[in-house]
């Protein structure tokens, strides 16, 4: 067995006020590139308390309002902020705002420029031959584990399809899970991210590359968000259960930096990309089907059914439908414009390196098609 994730974690109600005291002990004089999620961010308790705690320092911003910014949105950022001597990447917002961080982490020093420069790039890992600038993370959603995880997405919508960043030192060098990061997160945000949690840790929990460690990792964050979402769902502004949603996320996050996710997130890709599908959505409305399809090849089974508090994997599939409908999300390709003759495009781009072949049971583009036939 082996288990390897290097990030310090400050996770609580005090993770903020931790921060700027690790930024006062490390990284005084360094230049910093501050990347936000934007919109109100700025004027939110979080916001406000990342100005105290960045007072007094060589500090740039960026406010990224993308989501899911493809290889020429990537490339732009680098013509805005390349060519600085950054000590630190600043990374607070989502999984598009951690993506990007990561991402530039390796192109700034490489000097890379241009959207042809970026694929290239990207395209023959030539990351690795980068030292990468050390990057924070501070999640303003619960649900991507990007904060302990070290590659990045890139999309690429000309190509259509997804590329990724994937280098074992460019995880973060400090996490910070603070529940007032994500106190103004809209309801339906709140349940799509803590559903792509749920998935990254139960498609870890069954991976090919699982193992004990990243196994407990996953039930953690099962447990915490099948007790907790729908509570959160009703509640929104309680602080300790935000808390409690972030630390699923970051369990998760835990378990699939060593393991990968599944058939699930491969399949959700083209969903995302091609027809908008919110990407937490997209991976949770296959996860009951597919937990059914390799339900005799997941070790521990049992326990898996447990930490969801169900019996089998339509109950998985039911609730997770349940959660999915409080978020105001439809349950039928067909009402996100998916048309019938769509899904032999979704399945012909289903199959991600390193994620369709991480399943423990081999799929089939005609697996594939009836699991979505299932949904439509």
């Amino acid at each position: 067995m082996e288990f390897y994730n290097p990030v310090r974690i400050l996770a609580g109600h005090d993770g903020l006020e931790k921060l700027a005291l690790y930024l006062e002990e490390t990284s005084r004089e360094k230049k910093i590139l501050l990347l936000t999620r934007g919109m109100d961010f700025s004027q939110s308790p979080a916001g406000q308390a990342l100005r105290k705690a960045l007072a007094g320092r060589d500090v740039r911003e960026e406010e990224l309002t993308l989501s899911n910014p493809d290889v020429a949105d990537m490339a732009a950022m680098l013509e805005r902020v390349g060519g600085e001597p950054y000590g630190l990447i600043l990374a607070v917002g989502g999984g598009s705002v951690m993506d990007t961080a990561k991402t530039l982490a390796l192109a700034i020093p490489a000097g890379i420029r241009g959207t042809e420069g970026l694929r290239a790039f990207i395209a023959a890992e030539a990351y690795e031959a980068v030292q990468p600038i050390p990057w924070i993370g501070v999640p303003t959603t619960s649900g991507t584990g990007s904060e302990v995880t070290p590659w990045a997405t890139v999309w690429d919508r000309e190509r259509e399809c997804k590329m990724s960043c994937s280098y074992s030192h460019n995880f973060a060098a400090l996490a910070v899970v603070d529940p007032v990061c994500t106190a103004t997160c809209p309801a339906a945000l709140t349940i799509s991210s803590a559903l792509d949690a749920l998935c990254h840790s139960t498609e870890s929990f069954w991976a090919r590359r699982s193992n004990e460690v990243s196994q407990t990792f996953a039930l953690l964050s099962i447990g915490l968000i099948r007790r907790h979402l729908e509570d959160l769902a009703a509640h929104p502004d309680d602080a300790a259960l935000r808390l409690l949603i972030g630390k699923a996320s970051l369990y998760a996050g835990l378990a699939f930096s060593n393991t990968k996710t599944t058939v699930c997130h491969s399949v959700s890709y083209p969903m995302t990309e091609k027809f908008g599908v919110p990407h937490g959505t997209a991976a949770a409305l296959t996860l009951g089907d597919f937990m059914d399809f390799n339900k005799a090849a997941i070790p521990r089974y049992a326990e898996l059914l447990e930490a969801y508090q169900c019996a089998s994997a339509a109950e998985v599939k039911d609730w997770v439908f349940h959660m999915l409908s409080l978020g105001g999300f439809a349950l039928r390709l067909r009402d996100y414009g998916i048309g019938s003759g769509d899904i032999p495009y979704i399945v012909g781009h289903a199959f991600t390196k390193g994620r369709a072949d991480n399943n423990p049971v081999a799929v089939q583009p005609e697996d594939v098609q009836a699991v979505l036939e299932r949904i439509f």
